[in-house]
């Protein structure tokens, strides 16, 4: 069955939503409608995504605490602590 690809029935929707699908994925719209009223519209996605402003969290961290803390990483003080337990 050919679907006309800028218009659908909700019928055509339901059985071949796979084909709708990879026509809108390449940019085409397609309008539904039931009972011959338009009721809604597919379209692609915008594929440009806003970029996520991520704040400074090491700048921020050096501004909190500016003088280093000197002597063993974390890290390495855990790994010593799970020696003791083997």
């Amino acid at each position: 069955m050919m679907l006309d690809m800028k218009a659908a029935t909700v019928r055509q929707i339901q059985h071949h939503l796979s084909d709708v699908l990879k026509k809108v994925e390449d940019g085409e719209e397609v309008l539904i409608t039931k009972r011959g009223r338009a009721i809604a519209k597919i379209v692609p996605a915008r594929n440009q995504r806003e970029p996520i402003n991520w704040p400074d969290f090491i700048g921020r961290s050096r501004q909190i605490w500016p003088n280093r803390v000197k002597g063993k990483s974390i890290s390495s003080i855990i790994i010593e602590e799970r020696k003791d337990r083997v």
